[in-house]
């Protein structure tokens, strides 16, 4: 295989060799003029001299002694070199004008070396070369330039002139690997952009995986970027490997008129595997793939195959998986093959395609376009969605007498050129997202186009997993604090492609609109549910309209968690599958775990639900909720209702769950504390407040005997002040009930203090107890006679039991105010009741309540 192939060149590349020519024609021409008598130890080092005799002997001749024989061999540097060398001895005006271009000399020779080597050409080389040119030629240095004079006049008279021009540059051998790269398209204006999908293929390249593709749309520059790539690794003495094959399937071109069909195309694999091995010197092998696995086992290549999709079969899949270990292939397809390491190709910027049709229009001196302003130039690049194929076409049909607004209104030939060898590969549950996105177009996520479809979220994975390899979908994402939404949607030259080609059907439109209607009345109703009870565990929260379908999934399985919890698991699976980043859909796992008593699985559920959403007031409140009172956790519950509560200072449930920790924790001050700021609350209801004052009662009564156990008087009695002064901060019809019995059992714990052996104590005690007599008075004088004692023995099986106040009180189990009680009555626990002590068969309790 050779380095380079017998190739066309660009006009760029054909017009820099002829300055180039030019200029190493004069530095010759005034080496020659200036010291061709000198000898040749004179003025070149014994290195020099034997590497341009060497150069000689190459072509076939014998060593020289004679100056002008040499100097043709002579290193482009070398020779500029010399004369700076020997500048002194130089006309001044010859003199200025080497040094004028001294610091362009290096820049100079690196075009010559891409000129003469075949490598791809910058985007203002011949720019470059021209001004370096334009400095030589002063009018001073007149007759010392005079190649360099002619070439620009006729390059000014007639550039075309360049095309029958043959690149010829001396040049000593390329010690590259062995390639047959071809001269890339974008030789003529240099590569643009994307300098970040350069360096990520060329570091997978050099890396572990044996298989990268370069993926994208038709005409978005995915040959170019890999030849780029190829020819940067080329020169690259860290890159492995020892050849660069490439072979292309490419089989059509476009013109401004027509799609045409190249003569010889490669049509299958076996076909491209054939070319790969003729290339690598097989000839007309009878197995070309075991031909092509051998030499890559062998040698390490890279091995670049060009347009795949064209020949995308089996066969090429289980040829890339057999690849031997060190070679690798570098692939370009339109398809996504499943097995390699991808980069895919985005659109040009805007800028990037203003500069690419402004570097076309100087290059091909499109008239019309160069007249245009930055503003005209910007408006175009719109127009043509960032696809180099789409600027060429276009500046190549400007070019030729047609109309740009002609061109821009009809681009049907180049979207059938980019699109139509793509859509075949789609399966049915493709096309039908595609026509969901057609007619529903912006941006959607998976849960909104399973919807859509009526699929699942197997289903709508595999349809959009299709759709990323087949580049007719974009991914992007979208952010919910920490967690992100992942979005799908049709480019633009997608969808100008399908709404030309495949328009979707009348009766499938108006389904698709129907199903969106039916997606954005379920979103109504989930916000009123929101707003109406956000803190209910039947409520699903949603971010946005892309969260409905999830939430619709997640009330079933709410619903399911109390007949079948394995169903409930299924349907938060499925949620979750949809919408992996969406909090509620581990919120709601871990109800139904909760549910069924997997307290550990519960816990790692909210834990995933938190890590998606940390600032969500709910969720911290149902976690916290459920470590409190299902899995017996306060300590760990608490922390996190806390947090809930200061996000949302409008919430009567949160800080009555807040209070309820600190009673399990044993703090009942602050228990008391939690359950004044309840009661304050002016958006709490009725229930919660009277709740909150029996909890607070409650606490303090447990508190005080607490103390009282520990001879810590003083605490007790802080307790009971703190206590009475709540009960006559409250409301009086919030005294009711079991807080009126809570306020009897502090009043009977004050006559325990007022025997303290402190007088002050003990007189704060007698008082305390007034004020809570008092407090009860005003809910309700008749009810002043309860009592509040001890439970002292109970016989379940008999249900009976008695009660020691002032006495000895019977019950019966039908005396419970709520039978409920009964089942959690133990000795000792404190029981208010109605006492009844002229009853026949002795004194009985009626109208009893237990006070645990």
């Amino acid at each position: 295989m050779a380095n380079g192939a017998m190739m066309s060149f660009s006009a760029t590349r054909l017009t820099c060799f002829a300055l180039l020519s030019a200029i190493e024609d004069d530095l010759r021409s005034n080496i020659d003029s200036n010291f061709g008598q000198d000898g040749l130890d004179a003025l070149l080092s014994e290195e020099k001299i034997e590497q341009a005799q060497e150069r000689r002997r190459r072509e076939g001749l014998a060593a020289t002694a004679n100056l002008s024989g040499l100097l043709p061999y002579l290193d482009f540097g070398d020779g500029y070199e010399l004369l700076m060398g020997r500048r002194r001895d130089l006309p001044p005006a010859l003199r200025d004008a080497l040094a004028s271009i001294s610091d362009r000399i290096e820049r100079v020779i690196d075009i010559r070396n891409r000129v003469a080597h075949t490598r791809p050409m910058e985007i203002d080389d011949t720019a470059f070369l021209l001004d370096t040119a334009a400095e030589l030629r002063s009018p001073a240095s007149s007759g010392q330039w005079e190649s360099v004079d002619e070439t620009i006049r006729r390059l000014e008279k007639e550039p075309s002139y360049v095309l029958g021009l043959t690149v010829n540059l001396r040049s000593d051998p390329d010690t590259a690997p062995q390639h047959n790269l071809p001269v890339p398209d974008f030789d003529e204006t240099g590569f643009f952009g994307r300098r970040e999908e350069l360096r990520r293929i060329k570091k997978a390249l050099k890396g572990a995986y044996p298989v990268v593709s370069v993926l994208g749309d038709g005409g978005i520059g995915k040959t170019s970027i890999a030849l780029k790539a190829a020819y940067e690794l080329l020169d690259d003495d860290t890159a492995p490997f020892e050849a660069f094959v490439w072979v292309t399937a490419k089989a059509t071109i476009l013109t401004t008129n027509e799609i045409q069909r190249i003569n010889g195309a490669i049509e299958s694999s076996l076909g491209l595997f054939a070319q790969a091995a003729n290339e690598l010197g097989a000839g007309n092998s009878t197995n070309p793939i075991d031909e092509v696995l051998a030499y890559l086992e062998n040698f390490k290549i890279l091995l670049i195959l060009d347009n795949l999709e064209t020949v995308l079969d089996d066969r090429l899949r289980q040829f890339l998986l057999d690849l031997p270990l060190g070679s690798k292939v570098l692939v370009t397809s339109r398809v996504g093959l499943g097995i390699e390491n991808p980069v895919k190709l985005e659109p040009l910027t805007q800028d990037e395609s203003a500069r690419l049709i402004w570097a076309l229009a100087r290059v091909r001196n499109v008239q019309q376009l160069k007249s245009l302003s930055d503003v005209a130039i910007r408006n175009l690049a719109v127009k043509m969605d960032g696809h180099p194929a789409y600027i060429k076409w276009f500046v190549a049909g400007v070019q030729s007498g047609r109309r740009p607004e002609e061109l821009i209104g009809d681009n049907a030939l180049l979207l059938d050129y980019c699109m139509s060898n793509v859509y075949e590969y789609l399966e049915e549950p493709a096309r039908a997202v595609i026509r969901s996105m057609q007619v529903l177009p912006g941006p959607r996520n998976q849960a909104e186009l399973a919807f859509l479809n009526d699929f699942d979220s197997e289903r709508v994975q595999a349809a959009l997993l299709q759709l990323l390899t087949t580049n007719f979908a974009g991914m992007s994402s979208r952010s919910f604090g920490p967690a992100l939404d992942t979005i799908y949607q049709l480019s633009d030259f997608a969808r100008q492609y399908l709404d030309k080609h495949h328009p979707v059907l009348q009766a499938e439109r108006e389904w698709l609109i129907g199903k969106n209607e039916e997606l954005r009345d379920m979103s109504s109703r989930l916000t009123a549910d929101s707003t109406a009870a956000p803190y209910a565990t039947s409520t699903v929260h949603i971010r946005g309209i892309g969260d409905v379908h999830v939430a619709r999934i997640l009330k079933d399985a709410i619903r399911s968690a109390d007949r079948d919890p394995g169903v409930g698991l299924s349907q938060c699976r499925e949620a979750q599958g949809l919408a992996p980043s969406y909090y509620e859909g581990w919120r709601v796992e871990a109800y139904v775990r909760a549910m069924n008593r997997e307290h550990v699985a519960a816990i790692t559920a909210y834990d995933r639900a938190l890590e998606l959403a940390p600032d969500s007031p709910v969720l911290l409140f149902h976690y916290g909720t459920f470590l409190l009172n299902e899995a017996g956790d306060p300590r760990g519950a608490l922390p996190l209702l806390q947090m809930s509560a200061k996000m949302d200072k409008e919430a009567p449930n949160i800080v009555a769950q807040v209070a309820w920790s600190h009673y399990c924790l044993g703090d009942m001050m602050a228990t008391i504390d939690s359950s004044r700021h309840l009661i304050a609350m002016e958006n709490a209801r009725k229930d919660e407040q009277a709740g909150a004052v029996v909890l607070a009662l409650r606490a303090a009564a447990k508190g005080i005997e607490y103390y009282e156990g520990l001879r810590m008087v003083e605490r007790a009695a802080e307790l009971l002040e703190t206590a009475v002064e709540l009960a006559e901060s409250s409301s009086v019809e919030l005294l009711g009930g079991e807080a009126f019995d809570r306020i009897g059992d502090l009043r009977r714990l004050a006559s325990g203090l007022e025997r303290a052996s402190d007088a002050y104590l003990a007189g704060k005690a007698v008082e305390h107890g007034g004020r809570l007599a008092e407090r009860q008075r005003c809910y309700d004088a008749e009810m002043a006679g309860r009592l509040v004692g001890m439970l002292k023995s109970v016989f379940p099986e008999k249900g009976f039991g008695f009660i020691t106040a002032d006495r000895d009180y019977f019950f019966h189990y039908r005396d419970l105010i709520s039978p409920r009680d009964w089942d959690m009555l133990e000795v000792g626990m404190r029981c208010a009741l109605d006492p009844v002590r002229d009853s026949p068969r002795g004194p009985r309790a009626v109208q009893v309540r237990a006070l645990p």
